[in-house]
């Protein structure tokens, strides 16, 4: 590519601060184009220190730039197109819905909250049933546990292309791009940089995260190209190498502000270096002739100068970001030094002890036993995660020990000791062994994986620079074997000739060690690619399960719904959450989608309707069996509801007798048979019980009394609501016997009237080898419970109810 363009150039400063020193060329390799644009920088930077330089007068001429697009640039633009669009099919493929963690759902809110203005929710809206999963709350608003910056990626995202796929496709092509970079500053190898951005691309816990909506990969990606620019910088003084590397650390103190400390730490302490590095007596000279300083000490001032000019352009960058991380975290949590994370549960932060991720979730104990078994899991674990596995780890260790850039490597490794080392403080990664080998690996180790991946690269660049050697080295002593068999025909034609031979052979192996290295190095990467490739089963089937998880979940709704609706969720274990588990069923922000979710929060849960006026209620459970007592059976059920309400509402219940009735076995139905011999049909009400003997149906009432007037009458009391209204029946007497019950969430309405949703939840107790247990299953047709109010004239949402 040629751009050409006109230059009117009359004056050019020649500054007498000399350019620190640029990293030597690779072998083979053309020096680096950036060297103009570096001097450049480094006079603007002399300038603004006051460093006066000698004015040299040209006439003015135009002359003709042209900018041609490098081969490794145009290697890795490539490498970063096929990055984007790995990670846009990914999404597509084999991770639609996301991988199945529940956080991935509170990011995509957060997006959602920003496109429309929000930055919090109101608590009086979203209590109690549509209180999202990771909020916190504070005066009043509801604000999710994390800082806006991936969650603005995801918005703008939305708003730019209709679709949040791009945000993670975007990463993925970043994340190539900033390798590259990051590599060839610390190395000035264009060789070791391709290989780093090819090693970061093909490595499978690479391409998970960026075709996620989770952070973890856009706070790593940020970081390696901030610290990129941020050392370019520092090397050169480039102003807008400065400004991007600082803008970069910023925006990664939105995303994830733990892994920018970690990660900047190392970085600023080599920026540090390379400053200090920087050539001292040409520095000196202009402070010197002014008479006030020491050549010495005017080289410690400029460089201090140069330091704190530097750190200023970054800073700069860095200042906008800062601010609105404090801003938002004022607004959410009260305060500006106070992260969302710990304000919804000072509990869930770093260290040891009691630990929780929610108020309303239970904690356990976070002990430095634990944290050395989830550090010795991750490091185990984490090989597999790269590309070649093992291998590349021999290859970082190589690269470790490879006799150029000290500091460089030592950069990197103690970028990945503050990783591994940080995180064993944090008490996520013992909840997240489970998923080390085929959920979504090391994810809170991110950070740690490019700098390894880099260190693999330096590795395999000496190794292939130690075998062209050693091919140059047997070239060089078949020559020289040759040379003297001339040379000593003296000693005759037998040793001449074993001279020639050996030379010959010195030839030979060179020759053929020169036509053989490509092939080894396709070879290599063959034998690296079937290694990721092995490891790579496991984990597909593992998402596979989950897509046929949400595939289910899905397939439960029916597409036409009586809209405006709502659904309450019924999970398997309670959760006052939406998105939890069913991650995929999302609401938006405002609550005014055609189909709302709401969580099933137990007894109150009859107060939906009234909280939902105008839309159509129903039930979703996933987990209910239809007969467990079938292998086999089908599990899941939707279904409408109704809100049944009045002052005095009939309960109708009705038993079929079960095969096998009296038996405490419950198999099946009977066939016009009666119920078995201590075969009971009861209504409890908290602690208040009716039941009848052998009976196949009966009538309650339930009233507002709390003073019942007949044997059929249950009665209520205002303090005991909200209260599940069981209806049961027991096939047999005993602990053994199978039991079929029906709760129905139960309230008590602010007009006094008494509110039931049905019909309600179907559970049955079967026997098992260890003793019963009870399992959500459907209760009809042994048991069917029907309400009916009985306060003629008085107006109510619903006459009548059917039940199981």
């Amino acid at each position: 590519m040629t751009v050409d363009t006109t230059v009117d150039e009359s004056t050019v400063h020649e500054s007498t601060v000399h350019e620190a020193p640029l990293v030597e060329a690779p072998l083979d390799e053309a020096p680096l184009d950036e060297a103009a644009l570096d001097k450049a920088a480094v006079v603007g930077a002399s300038r603004s220190l006051g460093v006066r330089g000698r004015v040299v007068s040209r006439p003015a001429r135009t002359r003709r730039i042209r900018l041609r697009l490098s081969r490794p640039a145009i290697a890795v633009t490539v490498l970063a197109l096929l990055s984007f669009v790995g990670s846009v099919l990914l999404q597509k493929i084999l991770f639609p819905d996301g991988s199945g963690d529940a956080d991935e759902a509170a990011y995509v809110l957060q997006a959602r909250m920003l496109l429309q203005g929000r930055l919090t929710l109101d608590a009086t809206v979203v209590e109690p049933f549509f209180r999202p999963w990771l909020t916190g709350e504070h005066d009043g608003r509801v604000f999710t546990k994390y800082l806006p910056g991936w969650p603005a990626m995801l918005a703008a995202s939305q708003a730019l292309f209709g679709t949040m796929v791009v945000a993670p496709a975007a990463v993925a092509a970043g994340w190539v791009v900033g390798t590259f970079r990051l590599a060839r500053e610390l190395f000035a190898d264009v060789r070791t940089a391709l290989m780093a951005a090819a090693g970061v691309a093909l490595s499978p816990i690479v391409l998970l995260h960026t075709a996620l909506p989770l952070a973890y990969a856009a706070g790593a990606a940020t970081l390696v190209l901030a610290a990129a620019e941020l050392l370019r910088g520092a090397r050169t003084g480039s102003r807008p190498a400065l400004f991007l590397g600082g803008a970069s650390a910023g925006f990664a103190l939105l995303i994830r502000p733990f892994d920018a400390v970690l990660v900047l730490l190392p970085v600023f302490g080599l920026a540090l270096l390379r400053v200090r590095q920087l050539p001292g007596p040409e520095w000196s000279k202009p402070v010197v002739r002014r008479g006030a300083l020491s050549g010495a000490r005017a080289w410690v001032r400029v460089r201090a100068r140069t330091m704190t000019h530097r750190a200023g352009w970054a800073g700069i960058g860095a200042l906008p970001f800062v601010l609105v991380a404090a801003a938002y975290c004022w607004y959410v949590t009260g305060s500006p030094l106070r992260m969302p994370l710990s304000a919804s549960d000072p509990l869930d932060r770093f260290g040891f002890g009691p630990r929780r991720i929610l108020p309303s979730e239970s904690s356990f104990l976070f002990t430095r036993r634990l944290a050395l078994d989830a550090l010795r899991e991750t490091l185990a674990a984490a090989p597999s995660w790269l590309f070649g596995g093992t291998v590349l780890v021999g290859l970082a260790a190589a690269g470790l020990f490879a006799p150029r850039r000290r500091p460089e490597r030592i950069m990197l490794v103690v970028t990945a000791g503050m990783v591994l080392g940080g995180y064993s403080f944090w008490w996520g990664s013992a909840f997240a062994m489970p998923g080390l080998r085929n959920g979504l690996g090391p994810h809170y180790h991110l950070a740690a994986f490019t700098p390894v991946v880099i260190l693999a690269a330096e590795g395999a660049r000496w190794l292939g620079g130690l075998s062209r050697r050693l091919t140059e080295w047997l070239g060089l002593a078949g020559r020289a074997v040759g040379e003297r068999a001339v040379a000593g025909r003296a000693v005759g034609r037998r040793a001449m000739a074993g001279h020639v031979m050996a030379g010959r052979a010195g030839d030979w192996w060179a020759a053929g060690l020169r036509l053989a290295r490509p092939g080894v190095a396709v070879v290599a990467g063959v034998g690296l690619l079937a290694i990721t490739w092995s490891s790579l089963p496991g984990r597909i089937d593992v998402q596979r399960g989950v897509n046929e998880s949400n595939h289910f979940v899905d397939e439960l709704i029916p597409d036409e719904l009586d809209t405006p609706a709502v659904i309450l969720v019924t999970p398997q274990t309670p959760s006052r959450y939406t998105q939890i588990p069913y991650h995929t069923l999302r609401n938006s922000p405002d609550l005014d989608g055609p189909v709302v979710y709401a969580a099933d929060i137990g007894p109150g849960s009859a107060a939906l309707p009234d909280r939902m006026p105008g839309r159509t209620i129903y039930r979703l459970r996933p987990e209910e069996i239809v007969d467990p007592t079938v292998p086999g059976s089908f599990r899941g059920s939707f279904e409408a509801l109704r809100q049944v309400t009045g002052t005095r509402i009939e309960i109708q219940v009705n038993v079929r007798a079960p095969v096998g009735a009296g038996q405490g076995q419950g198999q099946g139905l009977g066939q016009g048979q009666g119920l078995g011999l201590g075969s009971r049909l009861y209504v409890r009400l908290g602690g208040v019980l009716r039941e009848l003997d052998g009976a196949t149906s009966h009538t309650f009432v339930l009233t507002t009394s709390d003073l019942a007037t007949g044997p059929d009458e249950i009665g209520t009391s205002p303090a005991s609501l909200p209260e599940e209204l069981v209806v049961g029946y027991a096939d047999g007497s005993g602990a053994g016997a199978a039991v079929w019950e029906e709760r129905i969430p139960l309230v008590q309405r602010s007009d006094g009237e008494l509110a039931l949703l049905a019909p309600g939840l179907g559970w049955r107790r079967l026997p098992t080898a260890s003793g019963t247990e009870w399992i959500a299953a459907a209760t009809r047709p042994v048991l069917q419970v029907s309400l009916t109010r009985l306060d003629p004239g008085l107006s109510g949402r619903t006459a009548t109810g059917g039940g199981r």
